[in-house]
């Protein structure tokens, strides 16, 4: 008698996959839904007011603003502790006597230090940067903030410093490269791949999420003609936020991972960060909404969704088309990629 075998096909080892029918109903949401142009990295809309966050980014035409927006993007990670069980605790901190959480805390404390000295930010400078200067730049009103990843953040500082020495590069520089090539968003990126602090993320969040800004700021640093390359920023709050939605479903084993917040494998934090990615591109494409908008939306999402309090679903634009499987939580995996 014959044999034969069933063999499943998995993303990246984890038994993940895009919820068509869920993502199709999210998509009918934001049809309909008010949506925002997305962020601008310079000030928000409260109704016709613009508030502009000055104490997040540089002021409009600033001569360091695109060397500032590198370097803050290269660090925009890993704002979470965990112990030797799994996911403990989001990063906090204070400043101006205002309690503040993850990349809140990383551009506002960073900004106090471009205040004092905004030369500061040109990349080769950060080859030879010390303990004490760069602990001065993360800090908050009560001294150096506790990242969980100091000793790899300081590291990942210099080799990014080094890189621009070493190679005679400046952003500046890699901006007008993107500018000159048929498709400057793909150069950009491409570009960027070699930074470090840039160069080790398959999905290039943190490479996307820098070509955002600096074209999405008021300046419009980065013109881009090939708009159809733009592309999911996919960090920890996109995957919890996809998994709470029902964007995306996993197998149980994953599921009661996922409810633990424990410590995953790379193989199943690859197959649901690419579920996710898949998910939010049919999401954008069926929708009809731009990418720009989707993100937004999405990363409004988290504040009414946070990691560990108590979800408000009545504020989140996505209510009435959302799962609600708020026990899910974000793969947990230690990574410089977002």
């Amino acid at each position: 008698m014959g044999m034969f075998f069933i063999v499943f096909i998995t993303n990246g080892g984890a038994m993940a996959n895009v919820n068509e029918a869920q993502v199709k109903r999210v998509a009918d949401l934001l049809k309909k839904a008010e949506m925002g142009s997305g962020l601008n990295f310079y000030s928000i809309k409260k109704g016709d007011t613009e508030i502009v966050l000055a104490d997040m980014y540089p002021p409009l035409n600033h001569p360091q603003v695109v060397n500032y927006l590198f370097f803050m993007t290269a660090h925009d990670f890993g704002f979470w502790y965990g112990d030797n069980a799994g996911y403990l605790e989001p990063l906090y901190g204070t400043i101006g006597g205002k309690r503040l959480k993850g990349s809140d805390l990383l551009w506002k404390s960073c900004m106090r230090r471009f205040s004092e000295d905004a030369s500061m930010f040109q990349p080769e400078r950060f080859a030879d940067i010390t303990p004490e200067t760069f602990a001065k730049m993360f800090s908050d009103d009560n001294g150096p903030v506790p990242f969980p990843d100091l000793e790899a953040r300081f590291m990942l500082t210099r080799a990014y410093g080094m890189w621009f020495r070493k190679y005679g590069q400046s952003p500046k520089m890699i901006l007008q490269n993107a500018h000159d090539a048929k498709n400057p968003l793909l150069r950009f990126l491409d570009a960027t791949s070699c930074i470090p602090g840039y160069d080790a993320d398959s999905y290039l969040k943190k490479n996307r999420l820098l070509a955002m800004a600096l074209h999405r700021r008021p300046e419009h640093f980065l013109a881009v003609t090939d708009h159809e390359h733009w592309k999911p920023i996919v960090d920890y709050h996109l995957m919890r936020v996809s998994l709470r939605l029902g964007l995306i479903d996993v197998a149980q084993a994953e599921r009661n991972q996922l409810r633990l917040r424990a410590w995953c494998s790379s193989n199943m934090e690859a197959g649901i960060r690419k579920a996710t990615f898949d998910a939010v591109s049919m999401l954008a494409e069926l929708s009809g909404q731009s990418m720009f908008a989707i993100d937004e939306a999405l990363w409004m999402a988290r504040k009414y969704c946070p990691e560990i309090e108590q979800p408000d679903c009545a504020k989140c634009l996505f209510n009435a088309a959302c799962e609600k499987r708020t026990e899910l939580f974000q793969p947990v995996l230690r990574t410089t990629a977002y």
